[in-house]
């Protein structure tokens, strides 16, 4: 199997062999408290965290799963502003998708948090490194109750099996 591919497209695990991967600075910008960091860390540092990528001319699709994101299911449509109502307090959550080709994803977004809103780009880019490819993603955060702000970059490899999220569907259930 290739470890090059040409877009964004398929199922991708964060190289923790590249530092920096942490995202303890990302969640100290958003306020989160320190134990709910650390034990963040410990989930990331424990277990892989996968992106699978489908990327279209018209829409993007992205399943994340961690130890602390369950498949977390991102489904937009490029160019239109979503908006989802979120639990407790009716918090709105906004998100924009924008590609302008398959190699190149933005996602704009901004909800309220538990500590205020925040305002977030995610910047997925797929790069040629020698015989490789890798995805490397920018997440940058602004706090707007604290003026704080922090990119985070982090790097993902192509992952060549079938993507967890999958897998786990086409085993059938114990009798």
């Amino acid at each position: 199997m290739s470890l090059q591919r040409e877009t964004l497209n398929g199922c991708w695990i964060l190289d923790k062999t590249r530092e920096p991967w942490s995202m303890s600075q990302y969640l100290e910008t958003m306020n989160v408290d320190p134990l709910a960091i650390i034990a963040h860390e410990k989930g990331e540092t424990e277990n892989d965290t996968y992106h699978t990528i489908e990327l279209t001319d018209k829409s993007v699709k992205i399943v994340k799963r961690s130890r602390v994101n369950a498949d977390l299911i991102v489904d937009l449509q490029l160019g239109v502003e979503d908006v989802k109502i979120l639990p407790p307090g009716d918090r709105p959550k906004k998100m924009l998708a924008k590609s302008d080709n398959a190699q190149h994803l933005k996602i704009e977004s901004s909800l309220f948090t538990v500590n205020g809103m925040a305002n977030v780009t995610d910047l997925k880019v797929l790069l040629q490194e020698g015989d490789k490819s890798v995805m490397k993603q920018d997440l940058a955060i602004v706090n707007q109750q604290t003026g704080r702000s922090h990119t985070t970059t982090r790097y993902f490899l192509p992952y060549l099996k079938t993507p967890p999220h999958l897998e786990e569907a086409a085993v059938p259930p114990a009798p």
